[in-house]
């Protein structure tokens, strides 16, 4: 259908999960062989003018990964929705939501590790990518859920002699927590925030970023990063 797209694919994995003598009980008792093949699937409702630095609309994304055959079951649920509004001449606002979550369809098992979630990094900068969220002694265990909400407007009078450079400021916040198989670290009541400055680039081999962000609110056990580059992916 016209702006309505669905994506499926198929994944056929197999894992080796092996631990330290400094992991915990939990984490130890996960280690083993597992295989999966999993059905992956998802709509995207696209009502965006543009692509690549679009000015109004917004894209829908949803999507889920099913088990067909896995050792260790589980099913993964993302939704995002990201809207584009031009408020004056070149001075664009975008909002976007992203949701996250993964459980266990084996009776009284956990996710297993591998599979649990973590922030994406466009999602949240200014911090390490993987070192946010609950911990289990001395490792980033990840989440069983996560939600996000990032917010930025490009600055239309700075470089605005060059059409294929945006500079943007942008505020994101997000949180991850849930850890079926110990409670007592979940981190529920964490927010993390930081706000920057990014500079989005359309090159010849696709998008690139580079983006400077300070936390403003953090756990004590995150770790942070101000300069972070990319390349392929725009927020």
């Amino acid at each position: 259908f016209d702006d309505l797209f669905f994506s499926p694919s198929l994944s056929i994995a197999d894992e080796s999960l092996k631990t330290t003598s400094t992991a915990s009980a939990a984490y130890k008792k996960q280690a083993g062989s597992y295989f999966d093949t999993i059905f992956n699937y998802g709509l995207t409702y696209d009502k965006r003018n543009f692509s690549y630095q679009p000015t109004d609309g917004y894209i829908s994304r949803w999507s889920q990964a099913v088990p067909i055959v896995s050792n260790n079951s589980s099913i993964t649920n993302l939704y995002s929705i990201t809207g584009y509004n031009e408020l004056v001449d070149n001075m664009v606002v975008s909002t976007g939501l992203f949701l996250k979550s993964v459980h266990s369809l084996d009776n009284n098992k956990d996710v297993r590790v591998s599979k649990r979630l973590y922030v994406p990094a466009k999602r949240l900068r200014g911090f390490e990518s993987g070192k946010v969220g609950p911990r289990d002694g001395a490792d980033y265990v990840g989440g069983n859920y996560i939600a996000t909400v990032n917010t930025s407007t490009t600055l239309p009078y700075i470089l605005e002699t060059m059409e294929n450079v945006d500079l943007k400021l942008f505020l994101d916040v997000g949180n991850i927590w849930g850890v079926d198989y110990d409670s007592s670290i979940d981190e529920s009541n964490k927010i993390r925030s930081s706000s920057g400055l990014a500079l989005e680039i359309f090159s010849p081999i696709g998008p690139i970023n580079f983006s400077y962000a300070e936390a403003i609110t953090k756990a004590s056990t995150d770790k942070t990063e101000s300069f972070r580059f990319q390349l392929g992916t725009t927020f």
